[in-house]
This record gives structure tokens, C-alpha cells and sequence, in this order.
């Protein structure tokens, strides 16, 4: 679930390079199977329609599953054709992805390109959810814009939304646990995916939180799409097979035909990010609020270690800080670095110290921390 936001931070960082051999191709194996498991595709061209044909020049001529990923700093008329150009190229059965801030790669360039990532599974699972209709909106609320408990009463529309009597933490609110018919099929019959990608508008909490109650086993991984309202005049652009959808969770799911097939370990790498300091201790906090850090000001430690690194650079409006939780149910090694999780620190009050966190999951007291810095490279 905590791995959504954490994917949208490689978005970030930068490439590119307007010339034919910009290319990137790599290829992963599963480890029974000599068979070609994952593609993924790399190009930079100006037009779409260059870059997906010079991809389709080395590529699986058909594939089960494509994913892709966009810039928004094609035009309109290129990212129209993409759903439809694709599914004429590669042929998929299912086809996933939206429009992302930059795509990454070794390159130090603004970030302009298409990323694909072309897979072939016996047993997957596509789906699409929440494209239409009302679900919980986590984000776009805040203080001071959430309606009295009188109001909800006379709204039956929020009343439906938002039980109070089920309300039982003050970062999360009641969810329902539904899925989209695809997982209800893969529930039915017992099924764990042992991987579930999703890509998403700014709003995939409800979802994820879902996923979590029904396959809590399951591996979850996937993109927050970058907002398009001046790209696309939609508030995101997600493609779904031959569609493009403004809103909504689209993903797939995978199970392996063997039990050591995805028992290979997934490991997510952050360039851009730097830890800062030694691990800290969570001594008291309520919700997604920091309250005390090794006994002390959270915001004050936060600031005093930001100034002990470098006094002058790393404080300005532009400055993205982030927390890292580690896993506090592993009380053999609480501090193991593999289940560390981030969050953009939202906020911070230097005076009463509290420190909020952006994320819909209670954090605990006794669980540990780092800080962590986004790094900006200048062009």
C-alpha cells in the first residue's frame, strides 16, 4: 500500500536526450523458467509515434501484459494516440499506465520520454476501478473545509460516505473493502496474487486499503500519476487498454505457476534520496502526528539536523523532506533498512513541535525512523 507514493518520487528525476539511439533495453528472468518474463523499453523522441516504433523494432512482437509510462511533455495529439498505437503495435491483452512527471534513467536531461515494460504471465488478472461514481477522497480534504457532523446528517450522499458511527481513527475513515470483479473472481477461488501493479490518480487510498483486507499477503507496487488539467484538460490522463480515463485505479495482478517463481526479492532504489542522521524513536504521537522524538521536539530535532548538514543550502521553500518508518511488527530487528517505508513530511510546527506525516496509517509509539532528504540536481 505505502509503496505508491514512494514510486511517484522516481518520477522526479531527470533525462533526456532527442536522438534515435537514446534506447534502453533490459530483460528479467523468472528463476525456474528460461522463458522471457519482463521486457523493459526505453525512447526520447520528439514524436510518440517515433519512439513506440523504434521500441516495436526490438521487442516481443505480442505480449500478455504493457505497461506505459509518459511524460507531460509530449502534446495532446501524442498522448491521444498512445492506447491505440500501442495496442496496434504489441498487441496486448491487457494494457496499463498513465502520464508521469519525468521518466528516469541514467541520463541527465529534463526528463522527456516513454518508459514500457512488456510482460508475459499465464496468470495475471487486469482491472479497472473507481472511474466513475463516488468513493472516499483523503487527500483533497483538509482542516477546516471538512462539513459539521449537522451537515453530514442532511447530505445523504456524505451520510453514505461517512458513517460516524464506524469512524475509528482519526487518519483513516470507514471503508466497504469492495473489489473490482477480476480480484472478486481471484477471492473467490482463494486466490493470493503474489504481485498487484497499480497505476492511479491522486486518490488510491480506499483501493489500497481494500487490497490490504482481501490479499494481505499480496505484494503491492505501483505509480500516482502527475496531475494534467493544463496537458489534457483532465485532472489525470490513465490509460486503460484502447481508453484514457481522467480518474480511477488501474492495475494488474500477477500469480506465479510456481511457488519459487516471484520468490525473487524486489528491491526499490532511490537515487535521489539521502538519509540524514541515525534512526529515531517515535516516544509519542496520535494519527499521522509526530508528537515527540526521543523524548524531544520533533520539528527542533528535524531542524537540527537539517543545519548540522549543511547550514545554508538545504532549507529554502524548495527543500522536500521525507521520513522513513520502519516495519514495527518485526521485533527481532526493528532497524532492518529492507522494511523501511516513505512519506513526505507534510508539515511542521517548530514552536509546538508536531510533526505531520503524509499518510493514512496510525503510526505507532516505539516505532523508528530516518530522515530523509531529496537531493535536486541542476541542470
Amino acid at each position: 500500500m505505502t509503496l505508491l507514493n514512494l514510486i511517484r518520487n522516481l518520477n522526479r528525476s531527470s533525462n533526456f536526450n532527442p536522438l534515435l539511439t537514446n534506447f534502453k533495453k533490459q530483460s528479467f528472468n523468472s528463476f525456474n523458467d528460461s522463458k522471457k518474463l519482463l521486457t523493459t523499453l526505453s525512447a526520447s523522441h520528439i514524436s510518440i509515434k517515433e519512439a513506440i516504433d523504434t521500441l516495436s523494432e526490438s521487442s516481443p512482437k505480442e505480449c500478455d501484459v504493457c505497461l506505459v509510462f509518459v511524460s507531460r511533455t509530449y502534446e495532446l495529439k501524442d498522448i491521444e494516440i498512445i492506447p491505440q498505437y500501442l495496442y496496434s503495435k504489441f498487441k496486448p491483452k491487457f494494457l496499463g499506465g498513465c502520464v508521469v512527471d519525468k521518466i528516469y534513467n541514467n541520463n541527465n536531461n529534463n526528463g522527456h520520454g516513454i518508459s514500457l515494460l512488456l510482460g508475459n504471465w499465464k496468470n495475471f488478472s487486469g482491472f479497472c476501478t473507481n472511474i466513475k461514481g463516488p468513493k472516499h477522497q483523503f487527500k483533497s480534504n483538509s482542516v477546516g473545509r471538512w462539513k459539521s457532523l449537522d451537515d453530514i446528517k442532511n447530505d445523504n450522499e456524505s451520510f453514505d460516505l461517512f458513517d460516524i458511527n464506524k469512524f475509528k481513527s482519526i487518519s483513516s475513515v470507514p471503508n466497504d473493502f469492495d473489489l473490482p470483479e477480476e480480484l472478486k473472481i481471484l477471492k473467490n477461488k482463494n486466490i493470493n496474487p503474489d504481485l498487484i501493479f497499480l497505476v492511479s490518480d491522486s486518490e488510491p487510498y480506499q483501493f489500497l486499503e481494500s487490497l490490504d483486507h482481501h490479499f494481505p499477503t499480496s505484494k503491492k507496487i505501483g505509480i500516482v500519476g502527475t496531475s494534467t488539467p493544463f496537458l489534457t484538460g483532465q485532472p489525470f490522463s490513465l490509460f486503460h487498454n484502447n481508453n484514457i480515463f481522467s480518474r480511477g485505479t488501474i492495475g494488474v495482478a500477477l500469480t506465479a505457476e510456481s511457488p519459487n517463481e516471484f520468490k525473487n526479492q524486489f528491491q526499490i532504489e532511490h537515487p535521489s534520496l539521502s538519509t540524514i542522521g541515525d534512526p529515531l524513536k517515535i516516544t509519542s504521537c496520535r494519527g499521522n502526528v509526530i508528537l515527540k522524538l526521543d523524548g524531544t521536539n520533533p520539528t527542533k530535532l528535524l531542524l537540527d539536523k537539517l543545519h548540522f548538514v549543511d547550514d545554508k543550502k538545504f532549507l529554502s521553500k524548495e527543500t522536500e523532506l521525507y521520513i522513513g518508518l520502519y516495519n514495527s511488527d518485526n521485533k527481532e530487528n526493528q532497524l532492518d533498512e529492507s522494511t523501511l517505508i516513505v512519506y513526505k513530511i507534510s508539515s511542521g510546527d517548530p514552536v509546538k513541535g508536531n510533526l505531520a506525516v503524509d499518510t493514512m496509517m496510525d503510526l505507532k509509539e516505539g516505532q523508528f525512523v530516518k530522515v530523509i532528504n531529496l537531493i535536486i540536481r541542476y541542470i
